[in-house]
Order: structure tokens, then sequence, then C-alpha cells
């Protein structure tokens, strides 16, 4: 990606990749990411399989890895 700066150079941007997590019950998970889905920002097979959280969450409550 190319960004221009106020002296108009150009400057290049190295796109680091964000890891998304979703940690919540496992409809919550699976409701947000049909509607992240939906609006355009992921698709539902970039999601890696829900699993269960452990510490991260609650009991039952699994988590979901995107990363971009």
């Amino acid at each position: 990606m190319t960004l221009e700066d106020n002296s108009s150079n150009q400057v290049q941007v190295s796109r680091e990749k964000i890891k998304h997590l979703l940690v919540g019950s496992p409809n919550v998970v699976k409701s947000t990411i049909h509607r992240l889905h939906t609006t355009g920002y992921a698709e539902i097979g970039s999601w890696s399989k829900p699993v269960r959280a452990g510490s991260l969450g609650e009991s039952g409550d699994v988590v979901s890895v995107l990363i971009r």
C-alpha cells in the first residue's frame, strides 16, 4: 500500500497482520461471524473452527480466530 505524506512524497506502508479473537458462547460467536460476513468484513470460512476457550472465557465459552 502506498500513501502520500504532506510533501507529496509517496511512503510505502507494510501491512501487518492483525488477529481477531471472538470469545463467547457458541451461539454468540457463530452469530457474530455471520454478522461480520454480511457486512463484508470477513468470509465465514476465514475464521478458525471454534474451540473451548479455557481460561479466556467462562464455562462453555469458545474462541474463534481470524488473521487478516
